[in-house]
């Protein structure tokens, strides 16, 4: 199934070789996983989307956000 460890593997291993993405987090929730990627536009996060996630047989649902402000904290 897709929650067997190889599979879980292999989409962490696909997953940060793909264009733009910035980092991989192995999450605990109703999501797995959660790419933060780098994108051009919400145009070309879309195309991400379809051409790299909604074809991934180990990918049931995406979910995107878009990130307007980054504030760091001093930790």
């Amino acid at each position: 199934t897709a929650h067997e460890r190889p599979a879980v593997d292999a989409f962490r291993g696909r997953s940060v070789r793909l264009p733009g993405v910035v980092s991989v987090f192995h999450v605990a929730g109703a999501d797995d996983y959660v790419l933060h990627v780098r994108a051009a536009s919400a145009d070309a996060l879309r195309d991400f989307v379809l051409d790299h996630l909604a074809v991934d047989p180990a990918v049931q649902h995406t979910q995107t956000s878009l990130i307007f402000e980054q504030a760091r904290g001093v930790g």
